[in-house]
């Protein structure tokens, strides 16, 4: 049977002592009321720094649950790192780019603001820290990506300037480069319709690499946020 794994704060853990306590809360109710796990039982705690924590719980009370760790692990880094600029979609398409793109090894996600986008926001909803949250722990990750805030089309060819830039646009440039897995890349995902003539200048100006997944392939925009995350990190 898997460990479930948990994300928790550093707080939670007394390392020096070889403990943890997860007090009444939203993640006491996961573990006690849906999973009904119980004393005996062992668990994986998150801190979110690349490490796994097992450990057993000895005592389940009103107040929290209480237990040893009794082994830490070190995951391996996820490479190479990329990161997920895409276009803001519909919400559940938004939300499938950053389940799926999570699980495949994505560091972090750009939301972008491009000019064909239709809904835009400025701020990171609570339900999208939520969806990477349990998508890495689904995925055995020991970070979960960062989710960076909206930005317009030029800020984040700004933003990303160091990285390896792939933008992907159907019927134009070369293919995808081969990986080399200590580099960084920043991986461009329009929306539906995709980019405009005048974005694609723009990202060649920047020294951006425009490329497309097929000769005759057009792609759903998460469709394509996907297959690209996965060829990136074969």
């Amino acid at each position: 049977m898997m460990t479930e794994r948990f994300f928790v704060s550093p707080e939670f853990l007394a390392e020096k002592n070889q403990a943890f306590t997860i007090p009444a809360g939203p993640l006491y109710r996961q573990i006690v009321a849906v999973l009904r796990m119980k004393a005996g039982d062992n668990l994986a705690l998150l801190p979110n720094d690349g490490r796994e924590l097992v450990g057993k719980i000895t005592e389940v009370n009103r107040s929290g649950i209480i237990g040893d760790i009794i082994e830490t692990k070190t995951l391996l880094a996820i490479l190479p790192k990329i990161m997920v600029c895409a276009a803001l979609l519909k919400r559940e398409n938004f939300e499938l780019i950053l389940q799926k793109c999570t699980e495949l090894g994505a560091s972090s996600f750009l939301p972008l603001l491009t000019e064909r986008t239709i809904k835009k926001i400025t701020e990171v909803p609570a339900r999208w820290q939520a969806i990477v949250r349990e998508a890495s722990e689904q995925s055995g990750r020991g970070v979960t990506p960062v989710i960076y805030e909206p930005l317009s089309f030029e800020k984040a060819l700004a933003k990303t300037d160091g990285l390896r830039r792939v933008v992907l646009h159907e019927g134009h440039g070369g293919k995808l480069p081969s990986k080399k897995a200590n580099e960084e890349l920043a991986l461009f995902i329009g929306p539906e319709g995709g980019f405009t003539e005048r974005e694609i200048t723009l990202a060649k100006d920047a020294g951006s690499l425009v490329v497309h997944l097929g000769d005759t392939l057009v792609m759903r925009a998460e469709t394509a946020a996907i297959a690209g995350t996965t060829l990136l990190r074969l």
